[in-house]
């Protein structure tokens, strides 16, 4: 077991339902917890309690309230809500931050810094700015970022101190991004202050090496 194991969130994804159930068998009691998107958790992780639900919630509140309820109600950890929502949408789900672990999202991180500053028009700081400050208002737990800019977080973005960092793009091997532009090893990410890894593909080749 390395040292991080207790660190790693596993994204399952990409996985059938019973084979992510057969995952969850085998290593529940090795990493932190899993990671399920929408079409997933509804049919494998509501017999567990260390799920973290990747919805990326972007809707009116009505919506999104009712969504993470169901959540909730199932027994889910985290759930992700994309900060592109309105104050008022982030206000609403807000009742909900002692019930479950809100994480925020402020743009994706498959996404390069061009692609982002492309799409928003704004700097990574600025966007970074808003919705580290918002996420710290409404008591958000943590936030999903990648292992690129945590340095910038720590260093530009005193708001982010505190809330938990939750980051994807995880390699072993760099050279080997996949889907992920700005990817990061577990152990450079750990040292610069994340506190759980999202890891998926490279998880399981890891452990066939």
């Amino acid at each position: 077991m390395t040292d991080y194991n207790s660190k790693t969130i596993v994204a399952l994804d990409n996985f059938s339902v019973p084979m992510a159930r057969d995952i969850i068998a085998k290593y529940n009691n090795e990493v932190y917890g899993f990671k399920m998107n929408h079409t997933l958790y509804p049919h494998t992780g509501k017999e567990y309690n260390n799920i973290f639900c990747d919805y990326k919630l972007f809707d009116i509140p009505n919506t999104m309230c009712s969504v993470i309820e169901s959540v909730i109600d199932s027994g889910a950890e985290m759930i992700t809500v994309h900060m592109s929502n309105n104050v008022d949408s982030i206000e609403a789900i807000s009742q909900y931050a002692d019930k479950i672990k809100l994480l925020g999202v402020t743009f994706l991180t498959s996404w390069s810094h061009n692609d982002v500053e492309f799409i928003f028009k704004k700097s990574i700081s600025s966007l970074y700015e808003r919705s580290s400050w918002i996420m710290k208002k409404y008591n958000f737990w943590g936030m999903v970022c990648s292992p690129k800019d945590l340095l910038l977080l720590k260093n530009d973005i005193p708001d982010s101190h505190g809330l938990k960092k939750i980051c994807p793009g995880i390699r072993h091997d760099v050279f080997n991004s996949q889907d992920q532009v700005r990817v990061s090893t577990p152990e450079y990410a750990i040292k610069h202050g994340a506190d759980y890894l999202v890891m998926g593909r490279s998880f399981f080749n890891h452990k066939d090496e």
